[in-house]
């Protein structure tokens, strides 16, 4: 459930967005862009954690 709230925010402007809640968003894709970590950490949430 966590995984699916920080992708939505993440990829989706909502109406009422304030500043400070774009430039989070912005700052979440750009550390995705920067990182292979972050980007390794999404894919595994992505494909499913193993239980």
């Amino acid at each position: 459930m966590r995984f699916s709230w920080q992708m939505t925010t993440m990829l989706h402007r909502f109406d009422g967005e304030d500043a400070f809640a774009e430039q989070i968003r912005k700052a979440s894709l750009a550390h995705l862009a920067a990182s292979e970590t972050a980007r390794r950490d999404l894919a595994e949430n992505y494909i499913g954690l193993p239980f």
